[in-house]
């Protein structure tokens, strides 16, 4: 009888979640539009990939030559054919974003995945047609399922896609996995050869001025860049970055992060290690826009596993909620509104950094707890 109701639960989730996804849905997937942008210029004239613009738009083409290489499929189909294959992948994705982050009856599964949707970063990649489930999904596979031969080359694969996922290699320097660590360097070096070899002006353009322009992606001050660096602009108004405070800010959480990172993975808190690493990433890259948070799910979990089943239901409800209502959209936004955001407005409008911030910390606390039992325990039994 409770499985039948498990399941009852679950279907009324899944067709609450189809109806109000819809209105919640916006931007008509226009990152797609630009990723068959670059699949599309990478076939008619490689060597104008970064100069041209999203019809109708100032965007732009933003990742590396190989991104594009990866996106030429979705420049050989009709629109419609690419957003349904698109929106399907990545459903896909977020199903195994859960299904490796947790063991879950089926029923179960449903319901969490179905409730997942709503998330603002989970529906914010979905509207824009953006990529972040995808790699959040390859990485999670590649660095926790340790029986695969070649570990690495997805994370490899990924950050020619992405730079972002280039900070996963700290993970495995720090824990000391040197082959997959090989498999991942030989992969990435793979996808930029491969993007000199099919657009080498392309590829030389991007690889020496383009890689480090911020601008390109967006205003730093916007609400949606959840990172140290959107922080600073919106607290101290420098349009042009963070400066010096960004850079020390971004040395500390590398180093703490990655000193955690190796605390945790000795633990056996592989989901957890691998939620930290992705959230130096978060944290230091110059823009982290909101829907680059899917991490919230694989972190939210790890932070879940740490706590009572009592303390469990209050704080995944309120973890949960956060990235679901995202008070960071609260105070005034867009035309650099953000710069004049009183302390209240500060609060909410970083609303993901704080509470990742206090899941980093619940972590170490937990592991000093962790250790203060294990010395004990020693103690005791000698």
């Amino acid at each position: 009888m409770r499985a039948n109701w498990r399941w009852v639960g679950a279907g009324i989730v899944t067709v609450a979640a189809c109806i109000v996804l819809p209105m919640l849905w916006r931007h008509s997937m226009v990152d797609l539009k630009v990723y068959r942008l670059g699949g599309t210029t990478l076939l008619d004239q490689a060597s104008a990939l970064y100069d041209v613009r999203l019809a109708g738009t100032p965007l732009p083409f933003t990742y590396p030559p190989f991104a594009a290489v990866m996106m030429v499929p979705l420049a050989l189909v009709p629109w419609p054919v690419a957003a349904v294959a698109w929106t399907a992948i990545t459903i896909v994705a977020l199903v195994a974003i859960w299904r490796i982050s947790v063991k879950l009856p089926t029923a179960l599964m449903l319901l969490v995945v179905a409730a997942s949707l709503l998330l603002e970063p989970v529906r914010e990649t979905l509207g824009f047609g953006q990529i972040n489930l995808m790699l959040c999904a390859l990485i999670l596979y590649d660095v926790l399922d340790v029986k695969h031969s070649r570990r690495g080359v997805w994370i490899g694969i990924a950050a020619g896609i992405k730079l972002t996922p280039l900070v996963f290699l700290g993970l495995l320097v720090v824990t000391r996995q040197w082959r997959a660590l090989a498999y991942a360097t030989a992969a990435f070096a793979a996808t930029v050869l491969g993007g000199f070899a099919v657009a080498p002006t392309a590829a030389t353009q991007y690889w020496t001025s383009l890689v480090s322009d911020a601008t390109r992606v967006g205003g730093l001050a916007f609400a949606s860049n959840q990172s140290w660096n959107g922080f600073l602009v919106r607290l101290h108004g420098d349009l042009d970055g963070g400066g010096t405070l960004w850079l020390a800010l971004v040395a500390l959480t590398a180093l703490a992060g990655l000193a955690l990172c190796r605390i945790l993975w000795d633990r056996g808190e592989r989901l957890a290690a691998v939620s930290t690493c992705a959230l130096i990433g978060l944290f230091c890259s110059p823009v982290s826009w909101s829907h680059h948070w899917v991490w919230c799910i694989p972190l939210g979990v790890a932070l879940l596993r740490r706590l009572t089943d009592r303390q469990k239901v209050a704080v995944g409800i309120f973890w949960f909620a956060i990235f679901t209502v995202a008070p960071i959209w609260w105070p005034p936004n867009h035309e650099n509104r953000e710069l004049h955001w009183s302390f209240p407005e500060q609060l909410a409008g970083n609303a993901y950094l704080i509470a990742a911030a206090s899941a980093v910390a619940c972590l170490i606390a937990y592991s000093a707890k962790g250790s203060r039992h294990a010395v004990t325990s020693t103690c005791q039994s000698v």
